[in-house]
């Protein structure tokens, strides 16, 4: 009895395992919930929707600054950014941190970062997305609102990874 509780608490403890909040993580050929959010400095409220609707793809990325990997990671996003943005391709960061949205603001001025990063006060659309046990997790999304990466916690090959999958979409 005692190793099933250590095994359930080492579990909740690791952050990384398991499925995320309220059931499954998100699979390919899902439909994305559309969800509004205000831009991080603008304070415009960005619509998912129109955003999917009007790109060929649209890579969306949840992140916190509580990991440190994310900062790299989020570099990686700018990257595939520079290119693809040309391509009707649309970027949208989702940040859901609390306490630290002026080291957000900072990280992003002074890292360039130059797609729109909305801010998830409530982390709502990190819950939606199943993201919230991750501190890091992109998602791309065709036209048609369906995903077509679903990708948890931070891949080693992010930026070949966005790649591959930005040009399957765009032939």
């Amino acid at each position: 009895m005692r190793l099933a509780t250590l095994l359930v608490m080492m579990a909740a403890l690791s952050g990384c395992a398991g499925s995320g909040p309220g059931g499954e993580r998100i699979q390919k050929g899902m439909v994305a919930q559309a969800f509004a959010l205000p831009d991080i400095d603008t304070r415009e409220e960005i619509h998912s929707a129109k955003i999917i609707q009007a790109h060929n793809a649209t890579v969306i990325v949840i992140w916190s600054m509580a990991c440190p990997a994310c900062k790299d990671a989020m570099l990686d996003v700018q990257q595939a950014y520079e290119a693809y943005s040309p391509k009707s391709v649309a970027f949208l960061g989702v940040n859901f941190d609390h306490e630290n949205i002026q080291g957000v603001r900072a990280f992003i001025k002074g890292e360039g970062i130059e797609f729109p990063i909305l801010w998830d006060q409530r982390s709502q659309v990190a819950r939606d997305f199943k993201a919230l046990d991750y501190t890091f997790s992109v998602f791309v999304v065709d036209r048609m609102g369906s995903f077509v990466l679903t990708q948890y916690d931070h891949p080693p090959d992010l930026e070949r990874l966005l790649s591959k999958t930005l040009d399957d979409v765009l032939e």
